[in-house]
């Protein structure tokens, strides 16, 4: 962009903006690590002509390993809005992500016109 190459005021403040998005996403990614990962699902039995139905999570450990947690009655929403902020962080962290993508792209672009 000939407007980066020409004004070192717009390439810094660009610059900036990446260093910005880049501390962002690093801040968001230790924050979802405090957040359980997976799916909220729900199991019956059937015990004595009664059904009985409580919540599990379920998501991959290790290996690829699927998990699947017990979730007692009293921590539901909790683990529930735990789940939504995970989820609303993630798609957070995904548009840093594209905006640090488009971010590079246009400041190396202006340095390589530059040399």
């Amino acid at each position: 962009m000939k407007v980066v190459e020409n004004d070192k005021v717009i390439s810094g403040m660009l610059s900036d903006e990446l260093t910005r998005c880049n501390e962002m996403l690093s801040s968001l990614e230790k924050t979802l690590l405090n957040f359980p990962k997976g799916s909220l699902n729900t199991r019956k039995k059937h015990y004595k002509n009664k059904v009985y139905s409580y919540f599990y999570l379920k998501y991959r450990g290790e290996g690829g390993k699927v998990i699947s947690k017990h979730i007692s009655d009293k921590d539901i929403d909790g683990i529930k809005e735990k789940l939504r902020l995970r989820e609303k962080y993630y798609k957070e962290i995904q548009s840093y992500k594209k905006k640090i993508a488009y971010l590079s792209k246009v400041i190396n672009a202006a340095k390589n016109k530059k040399h």
